[in-house]
């Protein structure tokens, strides 16, 4: 479902009508849920899967269905906008994923990150989502196997041409998205990747730097910054944006993992949403307080770009504001 022009200006005036006064009005723009820990393959840039990663799970966990209700529930009460079926693993390989997308279709613009590994058969199932976000980092079969670690690389390129040709008739709003995660092995690749999914029928391709860690340094010769320099950016995603991961734990957004605000086990997500606890992190992450300025994940911000377009809007938001009261 693609949220009415004029009902997604009204929440997102909400929205920042919220910053201004530190209170969430209405729920946010995006959840980001997690829904498996399941994986088929093993990116050698990924944070879970990637050889040696100390954040490997366990493979076995899938978020149980009644629960996925619940959320859902207060997701559609709170006017959340958009729902990210993501995770620790692929979502595509949650037993009932189909069931959790037929559910969510009528009500939620839904956006799925996948390895696109899926049975072509499954391809009229994917296009009940609205966005679909792949995971390619490579233009060739042997590049795809030295990075995964597994041959799917024809797969997923015919499951890419099988959505392009099907779109037409079952859901021409449909988007597709490849994300190519560009590292010191695939750097090479680049330009041939980009050429082979537009040619296919991809919509857009987003070029992202590695973001690595302990197991993977090798991965990029970018030197990260490692204390906060100059003056805190504002950071608007206690807002806009929150992450249920497969353990339950709520965070702030993808990379906050550390700060955990409540457990979908144990509260429900709409009060763990309006809850104090939640009011106190957006204050310190839009003041850059504790413990935000010391983690490494928001010193060097991969969704930083978002943050200045939230920033832009909130200013001119204020703008208006003071405007009106002058006359």
């Amino acid at each position: 479902m693609i949220l009415d022009e004029r009902e997604g200006k009204r929440r997102s005036l909400l929205r920042l009508k919220g910053v201004g006064t530190n209170r969430a009005l209405i729920g946010p723009a995006t959840v980001n849920l997690h829904v498996t820990d399941l994986c088929n393959i093993a990116c050698k840039y990924c944070w879970y899967w990637a050889p040696g990663s100390a954040l490997r799970p366990s493979g076995k966990t899938h978020l149980p269905f009644e629960l996925f209700e619940k959320l859902a529930g207060d997701f559609a009460g709170l006017k959340v906008d958009t729902i990210h079926l993501s995770g620790e693993g692929d979502p595509m390989l949650h037993p009932r994923f189909y069931d959790m997308l037929e559910f969510l279709e009528p009500k939620f613009t839904v956006r799925v990150f996948s390895n696109t590994t899926f049975p072509i058969g499954r391809c009229r199932d994917i296009l009940r989502a609205d966005h679909l976000v792949i995971n390619l980092g490579a233009g060739d079969r042997e590049g795809y196997r030295k990075l995964t670690g597994r041959d799917y690389f024809a797969r997923v390129i015919k499951n890419i041409r099988e959505l392009a040709r099907l779109r037409p008739s079952v859901n021409p709003d449909f988007k597709m998205e490849v994300v190519f995660i560009e590292t010191n092995l695939n750097r090479d690749s680049l330009s041939k990747t980009v050429e082979l999914v537009k040619k296919l029928g991809a919509d857009q391709v987003q070029i992202k730097a590695v973001e690595t860690s302990d197991h993977n340094r090798y991965l990029s010769d970018r030197q990260e910054k490692t204390a906060a320099e100059g003056e805190w950016p504002a950071c608007y995603h206690g807002w806009f944006y929150s992450t249920i991961r497969m353990n339950g734990d709520v965070n702030v957004c993808c990379f906050t993992r550390r700060l955990k605000i409540g457990n979908v086990y144990e509260s429900s997500f709409k009060d763990i949403w309006q809850s104090e606890a939640y009011s106190r992190a957006r204050a310190s992450a839009l003041g850059g307080g504790e413990p935000f300025r010391n983690f490494q994940e928001c010193i060097n911000c991969p969704v930083s770009a978002r943050n200045k377009e939230i920033g832009v809007q909130m200013d001119r938001y204020n703008r208006v504001l003071h405007e009106g009261s002058v006359r």
